[in-house]
């Protein structure tokens, strides 16, 4: 069955590191004043100049590099209805303080993505792939989000040789739903994270495709 554009974000896969209790999730922070919406499976970014030192974070520009992770939910004191509340998306407004967000950093997580690609596969516009997209460095896309759901429309958007790039492809995901036919348009992948605050970008991360 042919794949149709259906984007969800980066969802974590647990054939990598992120089992119970902590499932490879960190604390971080996001200044209420920060206005670009962040939803749940957005990749994140550390603020400007900081680095990770801070902790603080915004979304993540597409194809940014290194980003901060998987973003996955937050909570915060509502400005609007005086008490904390619990979200899976980070409207850009409406908080007093800062905003408590989870994101997924251990430099050993796995994400199920769905792919863009309409071309060859190591420039990011075939209509088919092959294996020899695995492993690829790829960048993303942060499409557009659900104010409904607080679900991501984040993908991938292009594979290449680019050893800075925030991901690397790991494998397909091939199941029966939309997204599960590794040979047309839109399918989905697993991806690691590459260029990432606390894992090291250098040659190239081959070993993380074991």
């Amino acid at each position: 069955m042919a794949n149709t554009a259906a984007y969800y974000g980066f969802q974590q896969y647990f054939g990598g590191a992120g089992g119970a209790p902590t499932f490879a999730q960190s604390t971080r922070r996001i200044a209420s004043s920060a206005s670009t919406a962040i939803y749940s499976g957005d990749p994140v970014t550390p603020v400007a100049g900081t680095g990770a030192a801070t902790g603080y974070i915004v979304s993540a520009a597409n194809g940014a590099t290194p980003i901060a992770g998987i973003f996955v939910g937050c909570k915060y004191l509502s400005t609007a209805l005086g008490r904390v509340v619990w979200s899976p998306y980070w409207p850009g407004s409406g908080a007093t303080g800062d905003v408590e967000a989870y994101v997924i950093d251990d430099p050993n997580a796995r994400f199920v993505v769905q792919t863009s690609f309409a071309g060859a596969p190591m420039t990011g516009t075939a209509t088919t792939m092959t294996s020899g997209i695995i492993g690829q460095y790829a960048t993303f896309n942060r499409g557009t989000g659900s104010t409904a759901t607080g679900r991501s429309g984040a993908y991938l958007d292009n594979v290449s040789t680019t050893i800075t790039s925030p991901f690397i492809v790991v494998d397909y995901a091939i199941s029966f739903g939309n997204g599960g036919d590794p040979t047309t348009q839109y399918c989905n992948v697993i991806v690691g994270f590459n260029n990432e605050v606390w894992r090291t970008n250098g040659a190239g991360p081959a070993s993380i495709n074991a």
